[in-house]
């Protein structure tokens, strides 16, 4: 009871801390931009078994690290996963559910995914940001409705679309000083997110029948606390089976998003049918890529891309389920 009233008297005081400040810029909030600060700043990194302090050194590290990352290594012959995609039988999409895929465009899909962009969030290279594109969206709407549909006809993007910046995310309880454990998040123009956007929403509704329901993220109606609740089953009726040997692996695949191969994953959306159009648009986005990082605030040189989904764009965890799921198919079929 003493325990419960200490923890209700630290929320009371917290609360009043937080109204005394309110928005003022004082002490309260100088802390807070200065403990950020910290957090985002790399100050030291390992390279070799060697530590680099220098800012250059540092900067350096992180862009040999991730040109190194996204530099396509393996060059897979076309007609190898053709074959592969052959094999292993690949689910095709229904022509009704295809065509959902590649009709136009039309004003109301760009408008809902304007409505859903969050302020506040650090915009593209570009530098416009979702206040801009939601208090301007009447006289935006005609020319983005005119190029996103050009591009699902033509399958050429602008030049921008091309471009991001990477800014670098910690990873939770790992060793910092490793170059390998900052998450890469890319930055991306707006006007990019909103294309990638409509064509996510699309593809949500064809992947909730195409996707087997062992994969419980990225899709609407599955979590992954569902993982969780089938491995409290497994554990209580192995408990009860006391007979039953078995056993749970669990696989970390490092930096899978990171490493997805464009040549394979064009191949299998081909082979699952999505159609011309729908294709043509993934097509442009993934043919080529060009990105900066952000390190310690300061922009890097730039770097070319070759490989992966970027983290940070609406379509980037579908198209990764959906290669998973050649994989995960894989391991269903043999017996």
């Amino acid at each position: 009871m003493l325990i419960n009233r200490e923890v209700e008297w630290n929320i009371k005081k917290l609360r009043l801390r937080s109204f005394e400040f309110s928005n003022k810029s004082g002490k309260m909030l100088a802390w807070q931009i200065k403990k950020r600060k910290e957090q985002s700043t790399i100050n030291k990194i390992i390279v070799d078994g060697e530590e680099k302090t220098n800012p250059k050194e540092v900067r350096k590290a992180f862009v040999d690290y991730y040109s190194g990352l996204y530099k396509n290594r393996e060059k897979f012959n076309s007609r190898k996963i053709e074959k592969f995609l052959k094999d292993k039988k690949v689910q095709r999409i229904p022509e009704k559910k295809k065509e959902q895929l590649n009709t136009p465009i039309e004003t109301e899909e760009i408008e809902k995914v304007i409505k859903e962009l969050k302020r506040g969030k650090a915009p593209g290279p570009d530098g416009f940001t979702a206040s801009y594109y939601k208090e301007m969206k009447a006289i935006l709407l005609p020319p983005l409705k005119e190029v996103i549909n050009n591009i699902l006809k033509e399958k050429e993007i602008p030049e921008t679309w091309k471009e991001a910046f990477i800014t670098l995310i910690p990873k939770q309880d790992a060793d910092l000083l490793q170059v390998k454990n900052y998450r890469p998040i890319s930055l991306l123009n707006l006007d990019y997110k909103i294309f990638t956007g409509i064509l996510a929403n699309r593809m949500k509704n064809i992947l909730l029948d195409y996707i087997h329901g062992d994969q419980s993220g990225f899709l609407p109606g599955r979590q992954m606390k569902d993982n969780i609740r089938n491995i409290i089953n497994i554990i209580e009726y192995l408990s009860a089976k006391s007979d039953k040997q078995a056993i749970l692996v669990f696989v970390d695949a490092e930096k899978a998003f990171d490493n997805t191969n464009w040549d394979f994953l064009l191949k299998h959306l081909e082979y699952m049918e999505v159609g011309t159009e729908f294709l043509n648009g993934i097509r442009a986005i993934y043919t080529q890529q060009k990105a900066k990082l952000i390190i310690n605030n300061v922009v890097s040189e730039e770097i070319k891309i070759e490989k992966g989904t970027r983290q940070g764009c609406p379509l980037s965890p579908l198209l990764f389920i959906t290669v998973l799921e050649v994989l995960l198919n894989s391991l269903r079929q043999n017996k």
